[in-house]
């Protein structure tokens, strides 16, 4: 008896399905019968009894690679959106430093246009007084209590920005505000006089131009070596001039800590003598944005001499 036929064929459906097929089903001969078995001598009957016949097994086998096909395109345009949403996922949230970032310069600007890098912090010092000093004078702060802070270059384009110990209202200078020289791209050379006592983050990040940072050595809080600027115990490195001309750096194992921006736009910088273990190397902290000292070659257990 003739239980499955084609459904690629719908003269076959309404043969064997149609009133003689249902006759043909009772024991009863019909319409049904006649076509199927003309259908059968064509070899398009799929079913013959319970046994599927070969054509009926190239039926089913041509469904299964369809079907599997099917699942397959779907998978595929599945990972496809997936992947499409991933990456831009991605670029909206930022550039790890893991991966290529996007040149110094421009994420510098993008950052500060959108209002992640404020040239201020909100929490800074205000000015008062004066809004505008003489050409020749930087922008202070006073403390109140005979000290005061400096907040920014004020009216001084000197290349070398000398940093005085007296302020001209007669105060000891006792702070660099954070951010105070951020960008000033005119400054090759920075004196820090015994004075100060405490030195904002960022307070010198992206000068382009800085070659070398000197500090008085009565300093007793901070101090340089070959023109970066340490802590006096040399456990924190705050700023490596983007323009130094020394190359390698020769970095003290006591260093447990890097300032964000330290290394930012410090393209001479290929290589790194490192006195401490890569063990050591791992356990140092070090802050944001700094891709030149990720990107540099580390030497370790490399003694200064």
């Amino acid at each position: 008896i003739v239980r499955q036929i084609s459904v690629e064929n719908p003269l076959l459906r309404q043969g064997i399905f149609g009133k003689g097929g249902e006759a043909r089903r009772k024991g009863k001969a019909g319409v049904g019968t006649a076509r199927a078995k003309a259908f059968a001598k064509k070899g398009q009957i799929c079913y013959d009894g319970d046994k599927p016949t070969e054509k009926g097994r190239e039926n089913m086998k041509m469904g299964k690679q369809i079907l599997l096909l099917a699942v397959t395109l779907l998978l595929a345009v599945a990972a496809a959106v997936l992947l499409i949403w991933l990456g831009r996922s991605a670029s909206n949230t930022g550039t790890p430093e893991d991966t290529q970032p996007i040149p110094q310069d421009e994420q510098i600007r993008l950052q500060e246009q959108e209002g992640t890098i404020d040239k201020k912090d909100p929490g800074d010092l205000e000015p008062t007084g004066e809004e505008d000093p003489p050409e020749d004078e930087l922008l202070y702060q006073s403390l109140g209590n005979g000290t005061c802070c400096v907040l920014g270059p004020g009216g001084v384009r000197d290349a070398c920005l000398v940093i005085p110990k007296i302020s001209p209202a007669g105060e000891r200078v006792a702070k660099i505000a954070s951010k105070a020289f951020f960008g000033c791209e005119w400054i090759t050379a920075v004196q820090i006089p015994e004075t100060v006592r405490e030195i904002g983050t960022l307070a010198f990040a992206d000068c382009k131009n800085l070659v070398y940072i000197s500090v008085n050595e009565q300093n007793p809080v901070y101090c340089d070596a070959d023109g970066v600027l340490y802590t006096a115990d040399q456990r924190v490195l705050l700023q490596y001039p983007p323009q130094r001309a020394g190359d390698p750096l020769a970095l003290p194992a006591s260093v447990s800590t890097i300032s964000e921006m330290a290394f930012y736009g410090c393209k001479n910088l290929k290589s790194v003598n490192y006195e401490g273990s890569g063990e050591d190397w791992e356990h140092i902290e070090i802050g944001s944005r700094n891709y030149a000292l990720l990107a540099a070659a580390i030497r370790f257990d490399v003694t200064s001499e």
